[in-house]
């Protein structure tokens, strides 16, 4: 059986966690409670729970992108988010204030195969957009994504001011109908044809893009990956031709393949490689639909799509 700490004993305890996180980030000339009373970091987990905190630096490598954070299979359940969030939180403050090092960002955040359900996978999200983290590849495969994990997908991509290269859903419970006009993947791919950083554009000479082949000077088109196989989405096909329509063709680009591309109009708004988009789950007999319009609302409509 646990005993708790009286209420003077656990006052105590929190203010001996702050004065050491301060002492710490004191060290490296940095306000700890300034910027905890901005991000609402109140609690360093590295502190307060130093074996899941070590534990969780083991998830965490180095990639071309930046720092990778990967728990799959079975690794980040529904019952050990709220401790991922905090490890998360506390790792990213240890890295530095964001006015100090530049905004937090991600190489990669995998979370595959771990049955998250629907509402934590919105948990996550929100929390990242909180953070204003910036997150290169994206991945939930293998969970149990739906309505409200898509919701807070388009509000988190419509709050990043920097374009994700990778968002993979393959596998969860996503329900949507191509007949239907507000339904939620098109909301996401309005929410991307919308978005000022997407595509992610650059020229063939870039020093920075050496991997992109092409002709000095011509500007070369990062389609997004965005996989979506395995799921419940029916009339696809569909789905896809009246984005196109309404876009405009010049405008929208499915691609076949995530390799960047020379433009041909200089207007691409949205280019998107989709894999495995055909390929879908049938729906369960009885299952009910879930509401969409929270999907739909995150991103305003700039461009008539």
């Amino acid at each position: 059986s646990s005993m708790e700490m009286p209420d003077g004993a656990a006052g105590a305890a929190a203010a001996a966690a702050a004065a050491a996180a301060a002492a710490w980030y004191g060290g490296y000339g940095w306000d700890y409670y300034m910027y905890a009373a901005t991000y609402g970091q109140q609690r360093d987990y590295a502190t307060e729970k130093p074996q899941a905190y070590q534990a969780f630096l083991g998830y965490v490598t180095s990639g071309a992108d930046g720092p990778e954070v990967s728990l799959t299979d079975g690794m980040c359940l529904d019952q050990h988010v709220a401790d991922l969030l905090l490890c998360l939180e506390s790792w990213l403050h240890r890295s530095g204030p964001p006015s100090i090092s530049g905004p937090w960002r991600l190489g990669r955040l995998d979370l595959s195969r771990n049955k998250l359900s629907d509402e934590s996978i919105a948990r996550i999200l929100e929390h990242l957009k909180r953070l204003n983290v910036r997150i290169r590849r994206l991945v939930f495969d293998s969970n149990l994504a739906d309505a409200k994990s898509v919701a807070s997908l388009v509000e988190y991509v419509w709050s990043c001011p920097e374009a994700l290269s990778e968002i993979s859903f393959a596998d969860n419970r996503i329900r949507a109908d191509g007949m239907v006009e507000d339904d939620p993947i098109s909301s996401v791919l309005r929410c991307l044809y919308n978005h000022s950083s997407y595509p992610l554009k650059m020229f063939a000479d870039d020093a920075d893009r050496k991997t992109v082949a092409g002709r000095s000077g011509e500007v070369m088109i990062a389609p997004v990956l965005l996989r979506l196989g395995g799921n419940h989405i029916s009339e696809g096909a569909t789905m896809l031709a009246r984005i196109v329509e309404r876009g405009g063709s010049s405008h929208v680009v499915f691609c076949d393949k995530p390799d960047a591309f020379v433009s041909q109009s200089g207007e691409e708004f949205l280019a998107v490689c989709m894999p495995g988009f055909a390929e879908q789950r049938e729906e369960a007999e009885g299952q009910a639909a879930p509401e969409t319009a929270a999907a739909d609302q995150a991103a305003p409509a700039e461009r008539p799509l």
